[in-house]
């Protein structure tokens, strides 16, 4: 403040009122201040939430974890496992004709089979995205009755267990009321041919982004959806992959071994534990869930799936040595 400053008397308080707008220098254009105070009291645009037939596969969607979570090529090979390698054909995208996008702010978050289960969810997204006091911190990753959705804060599910209804609104208000913004089951899943919890982990990546926030990572996505954390106890050794010959067989806990999903095969480690696994080399990290038992070859201590290999960038070498932290999910949600 300058000494000529120093001596002014204060100035009194402006009233505010509706037709009083803020004194402008008188250089200045009255028109230009008029116009300057309006856009100042306007309120932030409401996000843009629309839904579009595909007429061509989205280049904006599910790019956030591209490189470790697109479906390998049908031509690449596992670490052999002492069985006969059988390379099944990669997942397919659907056909672009049956796709149905969700547009936020000019940016693809989600893409549906039909427009009947794209319609409902872009309703919720108009209402929640437009609410006063809306915090993209509030979007949260959820699991009701063991299937994964995004939803204001936490939900709970309400409904019995084994409730599967067809109907695209029920299956989605099925619980949680207007909180839950949507949920994946696992029969939306396989239409879009990949697994439930990166549709979901996806989706809420995509639509953070479309809203100006970052990302999460995929760890902090996965410990957020499991509500996982950290134990101390460690292990490490030499880990491998396995997926052709193996994929949609049975495992030793009774699922199909799914390649493109983030599980594991140990030894002895009970089955749904959760590991942090990191490539001691690249510094690549992984959350997996053990579904399996092996693997039976040499000093080698886990088994990965051809997802979660890629994921630490242990696809291609085929065998690293990796370094484990087991985690505990905190609550579980019936």
């Amino acid at each position: 403040m300058s000494p000529a400053e120093t001596k002014r008397s204060p100035a009194p308080p402006l009233r505010r009122s509706r037709n009083l707008t803020p004194a402008a220098d008188s250089t200045q254009p009255k028109t230009e201040t008029t116009l300057a105070a309006a856009i100042a009291r306007r309120p932030p645009a409401m996000p843009r939430v629309t839904v579009r037939p595909a007429a061509a596969p989205a280049t904006g969607a599910q790019q956030v974890f591209k490189q470790c979570l697109d479906s390998p090529p049908a031509s690449s090979e596992g670490v052999k496992r002492g069985a006969t390698q059988q390379t099944p054909p990669a997942p397919a995208r659907p056909d672009a004709a049956t796709v149905y996008q969700i547009w936020v702010n000019g940016k693809v978050v989600m893409e549906l089979p039909s427009s009947e289960e794209a319609a409902p969810i872009a309703q919720r997204l108009t209402a929640v995205l437009g609410s006063p006091g809306f915090s993209v911190d509030q979007l949260r990753l959820v699991l009701v009755e063991g299937e994964p959705g995004v939803a204001l804060g936490d939900v709970k599910s309400n409904a019995k267990s084994g409730d599967r209804s067809n109907e695209p609104n029920e299956r989605l208000a099925a619980s949680g009321g207007d909180r839950l913004l949507f949920r994946v089951d696992r029969a939306l899943a396989n239409r879009l041919n990949r697994t439930a919890d990166l549709v979901a982990i996806d989706w809420l990546n995509n639509l953070r982004v479309a809203l100006g926030e970052a990302p999460l990572s995929l760890m902090e996505a996965q410990a957020d959806l499991y509500s996982l954390t950290q134990t101390s106890r460690n292990l490490g050794g030499i880990t491998s992959w396995y997926g052709p010959g193996f994929h949609n067989r049975l495992t030793a806990n009774g699922e199909r071994f799914n390649q493109y999903a983030l599980t594991a095969a140990h030894p002895k480690l009970p089955f749904n534990t959760y590991l942090r696994v990191t490539n001691v080399r690249s510094g690549e990290s992984v959350i997996v869930r053990i579904n399996d038992r092996g693997p039976y070859v040499g000093q080698r201590s886990l088994d990965l799936s051809r997802q979660a290999a890629r994921c630490i960038g242990s696809e291609k070498p085929g065998v690293v040595r990796y370094e484990a932290v087991i985690l505990e999910p905190q609550t579980t949600v019936q």
